[in-house]
């Protein structure tokens, strides 16, 4: 793992550093989106930060160059050391022990946990989406399971659709730092492989041309469906779609180098973005 990047593995951790490492691993995830985690009331951002910290965990590995079977073990063993944590073993390991404490207080549901391993475990074994087809299935996969092990209960097609945009307009936004490490989140049926192992540049952005419409379209559908979603969670919704549609925006602009620098929130966005959440989300 990357020694620039919160290490969700370290032992040296005590219950009160464990939540703050969980909270580093939130904010650097999330990006331009972590203000969202400031309107959830404190135990549901705390809950919500230690999901994304073992989520982080799971798609680390299956990132991580090497031999499928290696990142696969990764994986597996990631998963079993957490079933360990929630029958009782003794765990010094952060995210394993703030996962752990969440169980005590309200059970994860192992679906959606078994659904974020399963999404993980794909992205191990294929390195890219083959077709567009393909790219919105596990978007939509992984924003489901996300937002169904924090809500608990079924979501509306609004509600999918808004976590799987926000995990295609997150993949966008690192799409340069994904291209400098020879990987691409974009399908290979919009961009092609060099034999080097490089990417095209006007491909590139050719591509993302086409894709912000398609995640512009499941955005602008979202509103609706945030109406039955717990008082935080759909003030968090509001601000994520608001700060979703300006950096879609931005990406838009001709003038973006969206590869060497992708567009960021300034800080008067985020305030009124967070400012309109709380009103409109009451």
């Amino acid at each position: 793992m990357s020694p620039s990047r919160p290490d969700p593995a370290r032992e040296d951790f005590g219950e009160e550093k464990a939540e703050e490492l969980c909270a580093e691993i939130a904010r650097h995830l999330l990006g331009d989106f972590a203000p969202a985690l400031l309107l959830l009331p404190g135990t549901e951002r705390q809950r919500a930060q230690a999901l994304l910290a073992y989520t982080f965990g799971l798609f680390d590995f299956a990132r991580q160059r090497g031999f499928e079977g290696e990142k696969l073990a990764r994986i597996n063993r990631w998963e079993l050391t957490l079933e360990a944590a929630f029958s009782g073993e003794r765990t010094e390991q952060p995210v394993f022990l703030r996962m752990a404490r969440e169980n005590e207080r309200r059970r994860w549901p192992a679906d959606a946990l078994d659904d974020l391993a399963a999404a993980a475990r794909r992205r191990a074994i294929r390195r890219r989406p083959a077709t567009i087809a393909d790219a919105e299935v596990e978007a939509l996969s992984l924003g489901r399971a996300v937002a169904a092990a924090l809500l608990e209960k079924s979501l509306n097609a609004e509600v999918d659709g808004l976590a799987s945009a926000l995990v295609r307009l997150g993949a966008l936004q690192r799409l340069g730092e994904e291209v400098g490490g020879q990987r691409c989140p974009l399908p290979a049926s919009e961009v092609e492989e060099g034999e080097s192992g490089g990417f095209d540049p006007a491909q590139l952005l050719a591509a993302v041309r086409r894709e912000c419409p398609r995640i512009r379209s499941r955005l602008l559908r979202a509103p609706r469906g945030l109406v039955g979603l717990p008082h935080g969670y759909r003030r968090a919704a509001v601000f994520s779609l608001l700060a979703a549609l300006r950096l879609l925006t931005e990406i838009e602009d001709p003038e973006t180098d969206l590869l060497k620098a992708p567009p960021r929130l300034a800080l008067g966005s985020r305030i009124g973005f967070l400012l309109r959440a709380r009103w409109v989300g009451r």
